[in-house]
């Protein structure tokens, strides 16, 4: 018998039978005995039908199917994941090298289950290019006396540069090189490390052994001629940040660099050949801040006015460019004039 329709609980069959109303014919001793002994037999069917349609389905399973082997299951579920191919982990670097890390991070999905040190760098190299630092640290770490330990130290030592740890830094890359000569990416670190300090020599032979061991490597190149600029060595600066960019066109810190190395030499109109419409109004401040350093202060203030002009919002940099410009010129007429006499 369902449930009532308001969750009571409905009155069991005894309690049916004893329901209030006048007696019928049948509610006799005799008849009453009837209605057992038709309830009883009609229980006897209902237990019957159950345990049929309990038997049933297992007695109509194939005899065919058996067990699975305890052995066979174990050996299935203990084969090792075959380590990835080295075209494999050669689609993950280029992946990495290049900023695609949603790409990078689909191909190196399948392969943890491997758990061999050439991932577990990947995973770590990952994490340093998706700024994961934390992260990318205690993944190097991990690898720091393995078969990969001169990698894993240039890892450590571009991590810990990047999180202004100098002189961590300095000790990992040391190591680095150290075991391995051929490690691009450590020198330039050690190069950048110099430029930090204002070490010139030690910039120029990291960045020379840098370049060496990665010779078509644009952000090396960039980063050699921006040493290049920081010195006031203009016409290098150019012959670097010119090769960087034929190497990769799309390296924006080359292209602003170039722009500032030739507004240094007073070539203000060369300086923006490489300009568009997206970056004009922020190469008119890099080339006016080149002039203002030149002391052609009228240049200056007219590249700066014209970025204010070109960007549809207030432009911070021009306008402080601005005021630091109206400041030189007030200066320059507090400036005492010279006691020579006129000719």
């Amino acid at each position: 018998m369902p449930d009532a329709a308001d969750g009571s609980v409905p009155p069991s069959p005894d309690h049916a039978l004893q329901a209030g109303g006048p007696a019928r014919a049948d509610d006799t001793p005799d008849a009453r005995d009837g209605i057992s002994r038709v309830h009883a037999a009609a229980f006897g069917v209902l237990l019957v039908a159950i345990v049929f349609a309990v038997a049933v389905p297992a007695l109509a399973a194939p005899k065919s199917r058996r067990a699975p082997d305890p052995e066979a299951l174990a050996a299935t579920l203990t084969t090792p994941t075959p380590p990835p191919t080295a075209e494999a982990l050669a689609m993950l670097d280029a992946a990495i090298a290049d900023g695609r890390l949603a790409d990078a991070r689909s191909l190196i999905a399948p392969m943890w289950a491997s758990g061999t040190p050439d991932v577990l760098l990947r995973g770590a190299e990952l994490a340093l290019a998706g700024n994961s630092l934390p992260e990318a640290a205690e993944a190097f770490a991990g690898l720091a006396n393995g078969p990969l330990a001169a990698r894993a130290a240039q890892g450590m030592g571009i991590t810990l540069l990047r999180q202004n740890k100098d002189a961590d830094a300095r000790v990992q890359l040391e190591k680095a090189v150290a075991l391995d000569a051929s490690l691009a990416r450590a020198w330039n670190a050690l190069g950048v490390l110099a430029d930090k300090a204002r070490d010139w020599p030690a910039a120029d032979a990291a960045y020379a052994k840098a370049v060496a061991a990665a010779p078509r490597d644009a952000a090396i190149l960039a980063n050699r001629g921006w040493s290049q600029l920081l010195r006031g060595h203009h016409v290098g600066a150019e012959r670097d940040l010119a090769a960087a960019l034929q190497l990769q066109p799309g390296l924006k810190t080359a292209r602003t660099n170039l722009a500032l190395a030739r507004a240094m030499q007073g070539r203000y109109q060369e300086a923006f050949l490489l300009s568009d419409k997206t970056s004009l109004a922020a190469d008119l401040n890099t080339v006016g801040f080149a002039a203002m350093q030149r002391g052609d202060l009228a240049v200056a203030e007219a590249y700066f006015n014209r970025a204010l002009s070109l960007n549809p919002q207030f432009d911070r940099v021009a306008w402080a460019n601005l005021q630091y410009l109206a400041e030189l010129k007030a200066s320059k007429l507090r400036e005492p004039t010279s006691g020579r006499a006129k000719p």
